[in-house]
């Protein structure tokens, strides 16, 4: 079927008048299931869709396949990187509905005092928030975060692995972890807990372009050191 013809266009583009138009004056396409405004413009659209879905679906398996091929290189120059298991810890405390609610409320002075760029002061309120509800990971990746804000990579390391301990299928505790690593230029352990936060969530860019970044890293800072 030749997409470019004048009623073609018109039904795609839903202009129901310049169909019923050129409707009369347009030989019957066989393709067409029903030959009217209706039905062409329904045809149409529906196969205008179908194009669509194809095209996103192959844009998505090029993305995938490109990721996929990025990873694997980038895996064959973390070969022979340690690898630092985080163990998760065992018998948590139980906390009561009411500590958090009280965890809750300090959270969020924690958040509202981090979008003020106060670290100090969203550090006292996740430290509060942590000793009523010390099960949740969130709270020492939060913590962990402002750390990182203030330069105190000891500090955001600590915390990091806390997260770790509380929560490790969660991405986002590796790349604390790796980010307080990086921060105390220990590229490699960086590289390793990134490595491990994109085999959770193999689609997440952000762990991607950081462990790139270490495995560089890492490279130019032992080059510089043997020098």
């Amino acid at each position: 079927m030749d997409g470019n013809k004048p009623i073609h266009v018109a039904a795609t583009r839903g202009n129901r008048a310049a169909v019923e138009a050129l409707l009369a004056v347009t030989p019957q396409i066989q393709s067409v299931p029903e030959w009217s405004v209706d039905g062409v413009i329904e045809f149409m659209q529906s196969d205008y869709r179908r194009k669509q879905e194809s095209t996103e679906a192959g844009e998505e398996a090029n993305y995938g396949a490109n990721l996929r091929c990025l990873l694997t290189r980038l895996e064959d120059e973390f070969k022979g990187l340690k690898q630092e298991r985080i163990i998760p810890k065992k018998d948590l405390p139980e906390v009561t509905p009411e500590a958090k609610k009280k965890a809750a409320d300090a959270k969020a002075k924690g958040d509202e005092a981090f979008k003020r760029n106060d670290f100090p002061r969203a550090i006292n309120a996740y430290a509060q928030a942590i000793n009523f509800d010390p099960t949740d990971g969130t709270l020492f990746s939060n913590r962990s975060l402002c750390w990182l804000r203030l330069g105190q990579g000891e500090s955001a390391l600590v915390d990091a692995k806390a997260c770790r301990e509380l929560r490790p299928d969660w991405a986002k505790g590796c790349y604390r972890h790796g980010a307080a690593l990086r921060l105390l230029q220990r590229f490699k352990d960086a590289a390793n807990a990134f490595y491990e936060g994109i085999q959770i969530d193999p689609e997440n860019k952000e762990l991607v372009t950081a462990f790139r970044e270490a495995i560089e890293a890492s490279r130019e800072f032992h080059g510089t050191e043997q020098e």
